[in-house]
């Protein structure tokens, strides 16, 4: 709750502040100029509240996050465990605000700033990157709308976290669910709707889709 309090909290100071000063700045005597004025101020304070909310929240989660490059185990009982919740909730927060900012560079920012690696001019249509700290996506990567990627998973009472890596000009589909360890080669295709379960490799070029995600395609039919 103390979490939630802060990371929605502390962004609305700026925008209170512009409303305040809007406010005594237009100022008319007929009322719907007024309320034209208030409406516009209320969006325009709501919009600076959407980025700095985004600018806090990356922040947080650059200083808090899990930081491993290889795949790690932990007891649900360690402090790595706790950060690791606390970034999740921070990422939870934020995810109303940010599904209307995707795709944008504002998105790709944020997402940069917690921790994942985003090549250039790749487009990210979702807000449900989960554990950026442990996503890399190359140049050119199309992510559509909805999906979902996932750096962790529970098994037997442990946490384990396993970096997800998607190659250069790869074409992740509408509601693709990519879980933790998946290594997506570059140029390569997952069909909307597809699962891809945890620790997939799948090579360069190649055209994957179905529940569990299976080769449709060699990278030589494209």
């Amino acid at each position: 709750m103390m979490v939630m309090v802060a990371v929605w909290g502390v962004p609305a100071a700026p925008a209170v502040m512009l409303y305040r000063w809007a406010s005594e700045v237009f100022v008319s005597d007929h009322q719907w100029i007024d309320a034209l004025y208030t409406g516009l101020i209320l969006s325009s304070a709501f919009v600076v509240y959407m980025v700095c909310l985004l600018a806090f929240s990356s922040l947080l989660q650059f200083i808090l996050r899990v930081r491993v490059k290889e795949q790690s185990i932990f007891p649900l009982q360690s402090f790595i465990a706790i950060r690791w919740g606390f970034c999740g909730q921070i990422g939870r927060c934020t995810r109303p605000v940010l599904q209307h900012l995707v795709p944008s560079f504002l998105a790709n920012i944020y997402f940069r700033i917690s921790g994942a690696t985003v090549g250039p001019g790749a487009q990210i249509n979702t807000a449900n990157i989960n554990d950026p700290g442990l996503i890399t996506i190359g140049k050119g990567v199309v992510i559509g709308g909805a999906a979902v990627i996932n750096g962790h998973l529970f098994e037997q009472g442990e946490l384990i976290f396993s970096p997800v890596h998607i190659g250069d000009n790869a074409l992740i589909g509408t509601g693709v669910m990519i879980q933790p360890g998946v290594q997506i080669g570059a140029g390569a295709v997952i069909a909307s709707q597809a699962v891809v379960p945890k620790y997939k490799v799948i090579p360069a070029g190649e055209v994957w889709g179905g529940i569990p995600a299976r080769k449709i395609k060699d990278s030589s039919e494209r």
